[in-house]
C-alpha cells in the first residue's frame, strides 16, 4: 500500500535505500531513469491502450498537480483500478514489446565494473521488471511504485531528488542520466549529469542544468545540443574515463 503523504513516502524510500547499502559496494553510484532515456518511448503509454485505461485521468492529475506526490499518487491510483493478475499480464505483454537503445545493455554490463547502478523510474515499474528479466539484465537495483496492492512507495521528482542526496550525504560519486523534468533533480544533484534526447529535446529539463558543472548528452537523433559534450551508450566507459570523470 502507498503512502497517504509525501513524507511517509520518503521515509519508506529512506529506509528501503539503508537496506539496500550493504549490497551497493562501490564508490560510484550510477542512476537512470527508464522511458525515453533507455529506451526511445514511454512504455507505460503502451500498457495504458492495452488495459483500455482512460489516460486523460492521469493527465489531469498531472496539469492539476504536476509532477509532485499527489500527481504520482494519482497516477498509482489509475493503474491500481487493474487487479494484480492484470496489472503484471499487461506489464509483461508491454515489455516483450520494448527495444532499448542499441548500447545500453553494453553500458549496463561494462559499468557494473566500477559503479552501482540503480534504475529508478517513475513509470510502471511492473514493466521494467519484465525487461530486465527479457534483456537478462541483472545486479540492477529497480526503484519504483505503480500498484497500491504491489508496492509500498512511489517516485516522483522530488523523490528522484532525494535519491541522489542520499548517496551523496554518504560520499557516493554520483551520475545521473534521465530525459525530461522529472528527472531535473536528480540530474542538478548528481555529480556528473546526463541528458539522453528525448522527443522534446529535453525542453523542459535543460532549464534545470544550465549551470552544472559536469554534463553530457547521448543522442540518437540528427540533432544534439550545443556546447553540451557528447558521450554514447556503445562507448560509455571508455567516453567518461576520456573525460576524467572516472
Amino acid at each position: 500500500m502507498i503512502p497517504i503523504n509525501q513524507e511517509s513516502n520518503k521515509e519508506i524510500l529512506r529506509s528501503i535505500l539503508e537496506e539496500k547499502l550493504e549490497y551497493l559496494t562501490k564508490d560510484v553510484i550510477i542512476l537512470m531513469d527508464a522511458d525515453r532515456t533507455l529506451c526511445n518511448i514511454d512504455t507505460s503509454r503502451i500498457l495504458t491502450d492495452m488495459a483500455k485505461i482512460d489516460f486523460s485521468k492521469i493527465k489531469k492529475g498531472f496539469q492539476k498537480h504536476g509532477y509532485t506526490y499527489n500527481g504520482f499518487q494519482n497516477m498509482a491510483l489509475t493503474y491500481s483500478q487493474l487487479s494484480i493478475e492484470e496489472y503484471l499480464k499487461y506489464s509483461e505483454e508491454t515489455a516483450s514489446q520494448v527495444n532499448l537503445y542499441p548500447g545500453v545493455i553494453n553500458c549496463i554490463n561494462g559499468a557494473r565494473d566500477f559503479a552501482d547502478i540503480i534504475i529508478v523510474t517513475s513509470g510502471v515499474k511492473g514493466i521494467w521488471d519484465f525487461i530486465l528479466k527479457k534483456t537478462g539484465i541483472n545486479e540492477v537495483f529497480l526503484i519504483g511504485g505503480t500498484h497500491t496492492e504491489i508496492d509500498t512507495y512511489i517516485i516522483g521528482r522530488e523523490e528522484k531528488g532525494m535519491i541522489t542526496n542520499y548517496f551523496n550525504d554518504i560520499g557516493k560519486t554520483t551520475i545521473a542520466i534521465g530525459d525530461s523534468d522529472v528527472d531535473s533533480l536528480m540530474l542538478k544533484n548528481a555529480n556528473h549529469a546526463i541528458i539522453v534526447l528525448n522527443h522534446r529535446n529535453n525542453a523542459d529539463l535543460l532549464p534545470h542544468l544550465f549551470y552544472h558543472p559536469s554534463l553530457f548528452q547521448i543522442t540518437y537523433k540528427d540533432y544534439f545540443h550545443e556546447n553540451i559534450r557528447k558521450i554514447k551508450y556503445h562507448s560509455f566507459c571508455y567516453d567518461l574515463k576520456r573525460h576524467n570523470v572516472l
